[in-house]
């Protein structure tokens, strides 16, 4: 109650407030929604991206297994041709032709060993390679745990890389040999020879794969996950790769490797496409369309409800609203005893005013008494428009006599100022009755049409003045 109205067909501030806030919580939420969607494209690209990834790994990882496969195969010939001088007494220019064609054949492998009974006896290449003969590796701490491996194991171990005295990085193979007494002789029960080792150049291996530290716009780097792969060691490649969101796959490799390739693409992972774009574009488009669409709903709700209430002319509240208003403080009387007072208004030869100046001119007259009347009231009161000239102002709370008197008297003085318009000056004069709940009636229709019979003894007393006949008693307004 007591709202300030508007004459915009009754939709006021608070029909345009929840209007804007529905709006803009659609807007918010579609915007919310086409995030959410974007992230998903934008992972999905992403995916996409780390699969093209894996697919340049996967082939790299070929290259590189098959390349070490290569090489292992190769030492697997050179033990069957030692196997075959089994029983000759060892002199390493037996070993040197085809070890010259093994390293021909392989630009990989950098030197072949041969270490009879541990012993390193000959070396392929001599140079740079000829102080290297007479080790022992029993008596090696760093090369004999490899050397064991593969001779307790009676498999291919491969160790490193390790830094090389003369220079680079390398891979051990360590091939151990168990020459046959007889042909189908068990694995198990041959007697050990000693060990072959290939010694595999590091970066020739890598290039022989087709592998580089950046291959197309792809970082990649090699990592060793060590035998229970809790730790990790960078063999090649940038070491910064492991921290960042890489994919990796690992190696499938002989001698116990347990080496894991990875990717990075050298700008990022691409999650900014041409579809993330179009996206956020369709879905921010869509959701602003809701919201005008919800705002333009939620205002047409509040318009029509409140064309239902109020007078289209004047924005006051209608009959309807009124009598609806004074039924709820009627509630309230029952359950507190304050009842409300109402105040019935009519103009007073607003007839001649269409007649004379037109229905236009009436109808802003109308307007102005309206505005009027909500000047001289509280927030918690109403003012409507009852009929063509009639107006009811409803003020909770029952007043004493004479604050009643003073109120009407504010009201009269008020409305029937002079109305100017368009340069002329419009008399205007009206008629005011009033009564109170429920000292003047227990019901809306008595109470209307009490104060409705003083508002017309007030309208009679005023022409019985008029026409000079004397009345010493004032309207009858409570």
């Amino acid at each position: 109650m007591g709202r300030q109205l508007t004459r915009k067909l009754g939709f006021g501030s608070n029909g345009a407030w929840v209007a804007s806030v529905v709006a803009i919580v659609c807007f918010l939420s579609g915007i919310a929604v086409t995030a959410h969607v974007g992230l998903l494209v934008r992972n999905e690209l992403v995916s996409q991206h780390k699969q093209d990834i894996s697919m340049e790994l996967s082939e790299a990882r070929a290259r590189l297994e098959g390349e070490i496969s290569r090489t292992v195969a190769h030492g697997l010939g050179f033990r069957a041709y030692i196997a075959q001088l089994e029983g000759q007494p060892f002199r390493p220019e037996d070993y040197r032709d085809i070890a010259a064609d093994l390293i021909e054949k392989n630009p990989s492998i950098r030197s072949i060993g041969l270490a009879p009974e541990n012993i390193l006896q000959a070396v392929y290449p001599l140079e740079p390679n000829q102080a290297a003969l007479g080790l022992d590796y029993r008596l090696n701490a760093s090369q004999w745990p490899a050397v064991e491996q593969a001779m307790q194991s009676r498999q291919v171990v491969i160790a490193g890389p390790l830094e090389l005295v003369q220079g680079g990085r390398a891979l051990l193979i360590r091939i151990p040999v168990f020459p046959a007494l007889f042909a189908g002789q068990p694995l198990e029960d041959r007697a050990y020879w000693g060990v072959a080792t290939l010694l595999l150049d590091e970066e020739s291996l890598m290039a022989s794969a087709g592998i580089s530290v950046a291959t197309g716009s792809t970082n990649i780097s090699l990592v060793d996950k060590g035998p229970s792969g809790t730790s990790s060691r960078i063999l090649f490649g940038d070491r910064a790769l492991a921290d960042l969101d890489h994919v990796s796959l690992p190696l499938l490799l002989p001698g116990g490797l347990n080496w894991e390739l990875l990717g990075y693409p050298e700008a990022g992972w691409s999650g900014n496409g041409r579809q993330v774009w179009i996206t956020q574009f369709v879905g921010s488009v869509i959701s602003l369309v809701f919201a005008v669409m919800a705002f333009l709903l939620i205002s047409e709700i509040f318009k029509v409800r409140s064309m239902a209430l109020h007078d289209p002319l004047t924005g006051l509240a209608n009959r309807r609203l009124l009598e609806d208003r004074m039924s709820q403080l009627a509630s309230m009387c029952d359950r507190t005893g304050v009842g409300f007072e109402i105040f019935y208004v009519d103009l007073d030869a607003f007839k001649p005013v269409n007649d004379n100046y037109g229905h236009s001119v009436g109808d802003e007259l109308l307007v102005e008494v309206g505005r009027r009347l909500q000047k001289q009231i509280r927030q918690t009161d109403t003012v409507a428009r009852v009929g063509g000239d009639e107006f009811i102002v409803l003020t909770p709370g029952n007043m004493r006599h004479g604050e009643r008197e003073a109120f009407v008297g504010r009201l009269l003085e008020r409305v029937t100022q002079a109305f100017e318009f368009s340069g002329a000056s419009i008399d205007v004069s009206a008629s005011l009755g009033s009564a109170s709940y429920p000292m003047d009636a227990t019901t809306i229709d008595d109470l209307l049409r009490v104060a409705d019979g003083r508002m017309y003894a007030h309208k009679a007393k005023t022409k019985q003045t008029e026409k000079g006949i004397p009345d010493g008693e004032l309207p009858q307004t409570g």
